[in-house]
């Protein structure tokens, strides 16, 4: 439920202020922007916090509320500088909860049960939010134009409380932080005497290369969905915020499955296979939604969504698991990478809006498929597997191999 307040909100306030507050395009951009830019000012000094602190549940309740508070502001008060300033709160508190949650669950079940506990949690995650997009439909198909705040809210009030029910004894913080002292790091993984926590994430290359790919990722990603919604509205503007109850219902059904598999087969299949199939789906739906202005195809294009986000959302926690295994910077590290992610999605949601605006959605979509290719090129050529048991069998394999730096 946790992950429910800071997902999905985008597309549907895209919708709603196009539709029913009669916002133009590039105000809507800016509106994201914000929300994005100020999840990515917040997301690296998160990561640091939570990985010093021993409050991490209280941090994610506290988060949650001001997320549930300030979501409502724009049916309440749909002026621009009210929507801004709630948008920038919403996006510093969600910039807790991804890393929060990512170590609570390192600190309770420890490197060695994550994977299959990750997708657990993604799974649940998935269901969340394909119960709060049924619910954002069902009432908008009664006039309730306004139902996607008031589900957040509620469910932001629930995450709150259920976080807060996990018994803290359960979570070993020295393991949630990734500082294993019985674990032996090595090539870029190494720590050394002084090290600072700044150069064991900025000389890690495994991880520079992910941080490029994840970047590139949602850039692209971060305008189809809403940009999507923004053209049902303008042909089907009486059923815009159902139709993208559809699209929202239809990618967290197929993510539930995705995130479930990876969770019971990412350690024996590896990293890398999955991260491929995600990143490919990116620039087919792309041209796909280049071309189509009607629900049907825009509906079943969301499969691919599904299958993309449900790689993304398991595979980032366990990837940087991976490459800052026995460092004790996870959270840290996991605030750069969503930090970067921030960025694409900021900029995504800003220059897709803009280009739409001023050039039409053909154009838009045509740019942001051709960025979406060239992240996959990266992750393909540059990023290799990280998994430790097939990286350590990869030199068994080929011991003249040098080891990844």
């Amino acid at each position: 439920m946790a992950a429910d307040v800071s997902d999905g909100v985008g597309p549907f306030l895209a919708t709603y202020l196009i539709s029913t507050a009669h916002w133009n395009e590039s105000s809507i951009g800016l509106v994201l922007l914000t929300l994005n830019l100020a999840t990515v000012i917040a997301q690296t000094p998160s990561g640091w916090l939570i990985d010093h602190t021993r409050f991490k549940r209280y941090l994610t309740a506290t988060a949650a509320l001001v997320i549930g508070a300030c979501i409502l502001v724009p049916p309440l008060a749909p002026q621009a500088p009210t929507v801004l300033v709630a948008c920038a709160l919403i996006g510093f508190s969600a910039a807790v909860i991804p890393p929060a949650i990512a170590a609570i669950t390192l600190g309770i079940v420890g490197p060695a049960g994550l994977t299959r506990q990750t997708g657990s949690n993604q799974a649940f995650n998935h269901a969340g939010n394909l119960f709060a997009a049924v619910s954002i439909g069902l009432l908008s198909y009664f006039a309730l134009s306004g139902a996607v705040f008031m589900v957040v809210a509620t469910l932001a009030t629930g995450a709150a409380v259920m976080v807060l029910l996990i018994p803290e004894r359960r979570i070993d913080h020295d393991v949630a932080r990734g500082g294993l002292a019985k674990v032996e790091p090595r090539g870029d993984q190494a720590a050394t005497p002084g090290k600072s926590e700044w150069k064991s994430v900025f000389t890690n290359r495994r991880l520079l290369i992910f941080m490029a790919c994840v970047g590139l990722f949602h850039l692209a990603n971060a305008s189809m969905l809403p940009l999507a919604g923004q053209k049902l509205a303008k042909h089907h503007e009486e059923l815009a915020t159902l139709y993208m109850s559809g699209c929202i219902i239809i990618a967290q059904f197929v993510m539930i499955g995705v995130a479930a598999l990876i969770g019971l087969r990412a350690d024996a299949w590896g990293r890398k296979r999955f991260l491929l199939i995600g990143f490919a789906v990116l620039p087919l739906r792309g041209l796909l939604f280049s071309q189509v202005s009607s629900p049907i195809p825009v509906l079943a294009g969301q499969i691919l969504d599904g299958i993309g986000a449900g790689v993304y959302g398991v595979m980032v926690i366990l990837v940087v698991a991976d490459v800052t295994r026995g460092t004790g910077v996870f959270n840290f590290a996991s605030g750069v990478v969503i930090t970067i992610q921030g960025l694409g999605a900021s900029f995504g949601s800003w220059l897709g809006e803009v280009l739409a605006g001023a050039y039409g959605y053909g154009f838009s979509y045509a740019v942001l498929t051709g960025l979406a290719v060239l992240a996959l090129l990266i992750l393909a050529v540059a990023m290799p597997e990280t998994h430790p048991d097939k990286v350590k069998r990869a030199r068994i394999d080929h011991p003249t191999k040098a080891p990844p730096s």
